[in-house]
């Protein structure tokens, strides 16, 4: 198999559907014990940043998030949803949606050039930031600068296509999940050159988005700011502890349920809270 097609199904093995649609239930972490959205939501509304992890093609999750969404916009706390889905390039079109500028027809093309995965995943989530002008953020490196690492390595890079303070080096738990995917794929020896490529742009997305969050923050810092990411992404040894590079911002971090990360096993090292399977 190519190798670009190798690395292309080693991130699809993370998206494989995950069961219907229905209420979510959260459990905090470090009670070990299941709470309602009201408790969840008395703990994490007064943070900068709350991170929102998923798995994309799972509806439950989704639902979840505009829960969370929703209940901030209702109490009056000023929101804006930063997406690890769209780049910089796209920020304007963002901003026309949320303004109202955009009917739905014109924005999907827009919409499918940054993500591949369905629109009614989202749309609920789009279509309530629209009704209520609540601001979207572009979030990830560009994909033709990720391309780049991934072909030639970051020294390919010009100096205005790296974020600040980027840091090149995983630390451990991430370089352990990025070594889990690509066994995934080439077994238990995968090559060297293709982890180090892999590890790189994964570093490059989680600085990238956690300098373009802090970027907003910095001009709005009255607004929640709540991430929709990927859980290797949302996780605290993700884009959160990258976070601090850039100022003191509070966050709290909320991702689902996996066999391998439960309520039995995970710490308030990784998250606060689980949504439940």
């Amino acid at each position: 198999m190519h190798a670009l097609h190798r690395l292309t199904l080693m991130f699809m093995l993370l998206l494989l559907p995950c069961g219907a649609a229905h209420g979510a239930r959260f459990a905090a972490i470090g009670e070990k014990k299941v709470v309602d959205l009201a408790d969840v939501m008395k703990n994490v509304e007064r943070s900068d940043v709350i991170f929102i992890g998923e798995i994309h093609y799972n509806q439950q999750h989704h639902a979840a998030q505009l829960d969370i969404i929703r209940t901030l916009h209702g109490k009056k706390i000023p929101v804006a949803i930063g997406l690890e889905m769209f780049t910089p390039e796209d920020q304007e079109r963002l901003d026309d949606w949320s303004a109202g500028k955009l009917d739905e027809e014109t924005f999907r093309p827009v919409y499918a050039r940054n993500w591949s995965y369905g629109w009614d995943l989202y749309r609920d989530i789009f279509i309530f930031a629209r009704d209520n002008k609540i601001p979207l953020i572009a979030l990830n490196i560009p994909k033709t600068v990720i391309s780049k690492v991934m072909a030639q390595g970051p020294s390919s890079l010009q100096e205005n296509e790296i974020p600040p303070k980027i840091s090149w080096s995983l630390n451990a738990s991430q370089a352990d999940y990025m070594r889990t995917i690509a066994r995934q794929v080439f077994g238990n020896n995968p090559p060297e050159k293709y982890l180090a490529r892999l590890s790189e742009a994964q570093a490059l997305r989680n600085s990238g988005m956690a300098w373009n969050i802090a970027r907003f923050k910095q001009k709005h810092a009255a607004d929640r700011v709540v991430v929709l990411a990927g859980i290797w992404h949302a996780v605290k040894h993700g884009v959160p502890e990258l976070l601090e590079k850039h100022g003191k911002f509070t966050y709290k971090v909320i991702v689902p349920e996996l066999a391998e990360f439960n309520l039995e096993n995970a710490t308030v090292r990784e998250a606060d809270y689980l949504i439940m399977r």
